[in-house]
């Protein structure tokens, strides 16, 4: 039993207790059942990390021929306004080489923003996306120019 009514958390949570048999062949399949159960709890929870590179971030995505098949997430986060010597201006286009080998599919793709004002946002797709060989940013604010930029990708690999 977890503290959560939503069953989608469910899924890889473990119970609070655990009555366990006296007899030992029950208890030894209780006991490979609750190891499994705990296993991928841990296994697929999300990671919080955000560094600047490449990370398994704990997620697992289904595979589209196979859904009970899952693949790994990975997360990489560039810092835009590092990349491009200093802020975006206001209008402009930026591409970066993201040196992500394997890259197949997208799963999550935004920029965390803050301008000079200061305003605080995120961007996505078309202003925000990945090419075979690059990120690419477009700062939406026209003649505002962006002091930070944190770019977060993340996507199956091979």
């Amino acid at each position: 039993m977890s503290f959560s009514s939503d069953n989608a958390s469910l899924v890889n949570q473990l119970p609070l207790s655990i009555d366990f048999p006296k007899d030992q062949e029950k208890f030894l399949q209780i006991l490979t059942d609750t190891y499994k159960r705990i296993a991928n709890a841990v296994n697929t929870k999300e990671g919080g990390l955000f560094p600047l590179m490449e990370l398994f971030n704990s997620e697992q995505f289904f595979t589209p021929q196979n859904p009970q098949q899952f693949r790994n997430v990975y997360r990489k986060v560039f810092d835009v306004v590092a990349l491009n010597n200093g802020p975006v201006a206001g209008g402009a286009t930026v591409a970066f080489p993201h040196g992500i080998s394997g890259l197949k599919e997208a799963t999550f793709i935004y920029a965390s923003c803050t301008s000079a004002t200061p305003q605080f946002f995120t961007v996505v797709y078309p202003d925000a996306f990945l090419d075979a060989t690059n990120l690419n940013f477009t700062n939406p604010l026209g003649s505002t120019a962006l002091n930070a930029v944190y770019f977060v990708a993340e996507y199956v690999k091979n």
